[in-house]
């Protein structure tokens, strides 16, 4: 019989601290992923609209402040 161990990851989570900058505003989130393409590829989805427009132009950057999870 076997034991499943439920909410335990098998690496180590990072928390990226994101700093968005969009027409003129200045916005912050918090992504966990494991690695950084994780986070690029949630940050474009769920913030991608204050990165580039609808015409695929950049009206946006981002930063980003990496740390793990303890």
């Amino acid at each position: 019989m076997g034991v499943d161990i439920v909410g335990v990851h098998p690496t180590k989570r990072k928390r990226y601290i994101i700093t968005i900058e969009s027409n003129g505003d200045t916005q912050q989130a918090v992504i966990v992923a494991d690695n950084t393409e994780d986070m690029n590829w949630l940050l474009k989805k769920l913030y991608g609209h204050l990165l580039v427009d609808t015409d695929g132009k950049r009206i946006g950057k981002f930063s980003f402040e990496e740390t793990e999870l303890g």
